[in-house]
């Protein structure tokens, strides 16, 4: 008797491991499924974002960078008897969004590198549908700014030699935000970022600065 007792013990037991297994394959077979279906759901989400994605540039008249003559691509317009508060500065570029969806939100700031990174109030433009255009030769895009203690006119009149980047914020039709540079420096002047040459004939290094593009294109990271 004890043998068949032990036999069906063991039986038993190998049963209820063969059971165990095989619901512990059944468990992960449906969790790799759930997550195979997440990781579509989300790859699909992202293409159809990727389907809507803006990005808006200013791109000068002649669509060359004028690198050294950068700080020409503007002018300002004093403020007049009408609007005291107000400066107005041109931008001798067109604003085009060559995404392929819609920038909402957008807004346009100028940034000031030798005033400790302060920037202007934002100035909220129209939505820019994918391919469309702001300004032109014969309409420049004209930014009104308003003038307080921060930065009143004074400030406002020296504004072209100061080191500028003007700056583009805007969002996509789901909520996601997004940042357009544009840098008057040809070069960064940060010589934490340079490289050290020393030339030939020469006993002291000299700075290597590494030149900035004009423009800049920031998308937030996906999580």
């Amino acid at each position: 008797m004890d043998f068949w007792t032990n036999l069906w013990s063991f039986a038993t037991a190998v049963g209820t491991l063969a059971l165990a297994a095989a619901t512990y394959a059944i468990i992960r077979q449906g969790t790799k499924l759930r997550e195979d279906s997440e990781l579509q759901r989300l790859d699909t989400e992202r293409q159809h974002r990727d389907r809507l994605k803006p990005i808006c540039v200013l791109m000068p008249y002649d669509y060359v960078d004028s690198w050294n003559k950068r700080g020409e691509l503007i002018n300002t317009i004093p403020p007049n008897s009408e609007n005291p508060g107000f400066g107005r500065v041109m931008v001798h570029c067109t604003l085009r969004n060559v995404g392929t969806g819609p920038a909402l939100h957008l807004r346009l700031k100028f940034r000031f590198l030798d005033k400790n990174g302060w920037s202007t109030e934002p100035w909220e433009l129209s939505p820019l549908g994918a391919g469309e255009q702001y300004g032109s030769l014969s309409a420049p895009l004209v930014i009104p700014i308003r003038l307080q203690g921060a930065f009143n006119e004074t400030d406002f009149s020296a504004m072209s030699n100061n080191l500028w980047e003007i700056w583009l914020e805007y969002q996509d039709v789901f909520g996601k935000k997004f940042e357009s540079v544009h840098s008057k420096a040809p070069m960064d002047p940060n010589l934490s970022a340079a490289k050290w040459v020393t030339l030939s004939g020469e006993n002291q290094p000299r700075a290597d600065l590494r030149a900035l593009p004009w423009f800049t294109y920031i998308e937030p990271k996906s999580l």
